[in-house]
């Protein structure tokens, strides 16, 4: 899963993201005199027990107001991505400049994209403000995207998203956020999507959201920062996370090589082991090179092992690549063509056994021909709540099909010469030098590639819901197909299962 979903609101403005390594902690976050435009410092604080375990995060932001003295407004959505609860469980909210502390109206407005918690000081303000506020972490629960912050081990993790109450003010275009470790257990180091404890943010505030944050006693798979590839692990998996970390980097550079249009990108990966089993779920930030994997600790819940683990890290890694497309949501794309490529890539490279592929595709095909919302049309799917879990998957079985049917098209048609991902390396140069993907763009590159009938056949079965039937050689020669079916509660659907040759 990407992190598409969130709020487009809070997702725009950002222009430059980088990061550096800073003075110490004190004049880092020690207000500049003579700066001319407005600036924003927000440090993360996590609070601690006396056994170091985090119990809550206190935010500390230092804001220049600049200018005529006016009104500070600050606000945070009632729930981020409409999930995990922010606006709404903000406590010891307190705003203070020059003269002291400033009383604050709040209220709960309404947006495009949901509930939003405003806050607006009770006088004017100018020179350097301080706001201060405490959130308690989200509490544990199984599956789901991993947005909130929550403790592992002796640390925390989650998204920047989940924490930040954010400044309105006209004019500012640089941010920074750092991690305050004070509190934490002893070695505890600190990371912010990009390998190091700071973030440095060229544009509007909202560049500091989906960032990927986590602090405490990490293990990491670089000796130093600044590799192009940078994994920590955070608290007891079940498995081993060195050995798992190794891998995952071998993917990375699978995906690197085989993509070709991006080069060896840097690229954060982070797995949080939650105190209390948990089925391993992630969520990738696709503009920031970065994902999330949240597992449980000590061990794996009935029906999950490490392959599962390595399934999920492989799709939301591949998320990064894939990208999004430009003018509408296309979770058929985004996540069809992501599963289609972690479900057999790493198989064809020899980093996964031809079983565990074949395993991982039945998985998605009965996610797609047995659910109750097959035939339905994109559309349809699209405007049902996340809740139905049932539904919201079906692009993505949907969409590997597709995929695979296509791929072994391109192959036949080219004698081998060439695969899908060979085919579709234009359009991704294309996107990256500033040509949003759109719908337009995508028919008229498959016209070209496998004729106006190609176009017919998409929009009949990705688009309307019409049933896809998997082509013999679909996903390669080292697997066959045969039909099947599965009974769920009363209903028998038939669907399609792989065998290793």
């Amino acid at each position: 899963m990407s992190i598409r979903s969130i709020s487009a609101a809070w997702l725009v403005g950002a222009s430059l993201i980088m990061t550096a390594a800073l003075p110490s902690l004190a004049s880092s976050h020690s207000p500049d005199v003579k700066t001319t435009k407005p600036t924003l410092a927000i440090l993360l604080r996590p609070e601690t027990d006396a056994s170091h375990r985090v119990i809550g995060m206190a935010v500390e932001e230092r804001i220049t107001m600049t200018g005529q003295p006016q009104r500070l407004t600050l606000t945070a959505p009632v729930r981020f991505a409409g999930i995990v609860p922010i606006g709404s469980v903000v406590s010891d909210f307190t705003v203070a400049d020059a003269g002291g502390k400033v009383g604050a109206s709040v209220s709960e407005v309404a947006s495009a994209a949901g509930p939003v918690r405003r806050w607006i000081s009770d006088r004017d303000l100018t020179g350097n403000v301080m706001v201060r506020y405490r959130l308690p972490l989200t509490p544990f629960s199984e599956g789901g995207p991993p947005y909130g912050m929550k403790a592992a081990g002796l640390g925390v993790a989650g998204n920047s998203g989940s924490v930040l109450v954010l400044p309105e003010i006209a004019g500012l275009r640089r941010s920074t956020l750092r991690w305050d470790l004070s509190r934490m257990a002893p070695g505890s180091s600190g990371v912010i999507a990009g390998g190091t404890d700071i973030l440095i943010a060229e544009g509007a505030p909202e560049a500091l959201i989906d960032r990927w944050l986590m602090a405490g006693p990490l293990e990491a798979a670089q000796k130093s920062s600044g590799d192009r590839f940078n994994a920590y692990t955070l608290g007891a998996p079940p498995f081993d996370a060195t050995t798992m970390m190794a891998w995952s980097h071998r993917v990375y550079t699978l995906l690197a090589d085989t993509f070709g249009y991006l080069g060896k990108p840097p690229y954060l990966l982070a797995i949080r082991a939650l105190d209390a089993p948990s089925f391993a779920t992630g969520t990738a930030s696709v503009g920031n090179s970065a994902s999330l994997i949240t597992v449980g600790s000590p061990t794996y819940l009935p029906g999950q092992d490490v392959e599962r683990v390595k399934g999920t890290i492989a799709h939301e890694m591949t998320h990064n690549w894939v990208g999004q497309f430009g003018d509408r949501s296309a979770s058929w794309f985004n996540e069809g063509l992501t599963v289609y490529v972690s479900a057999t890539l790493p198989c064809e490279a020899g980093l996964r056994d031809w079983s565990d592929c074949a395993n991982e595709i039945g998985k998605w095909a009965r996610d797609y021909y047995g659910s109750v919302a097959r035939s339905w049309t994109m559309k349809r799917i699209e405007a049902t709540p996340f809740a139905r879990e049932d539904v919201r998957r079906v692009p993505y079985g949907r969409g590997m099909m597709y995929f695979a049917n296509l791929d072994a098209q391109i192959r036949a048609a080219s004698n081998g010469r060439r695969t899908l991902l060979t085919a579709l390396r234009p359009l991704f140069e294309e996107r990256r030098a500033g040509q949003p993907l759109t719908m337009q763009r995508w028919e008229a590159w498959l016209d070209r590639e496998r004729g106006p009938k190609a176009v017919v056949l998409f929009r009949d079965t990705v688009l309307e819901g019409g049933m896809i039937v998997p082509e013999p050689n679909a996903f390669g020669d080292r697997l066959r197909v045969r039909p099947t079916h599965w009974t769920i509660g009363n209903r028998t659907f038939d669907g399609y299962e792989w065998h290793v040759l």
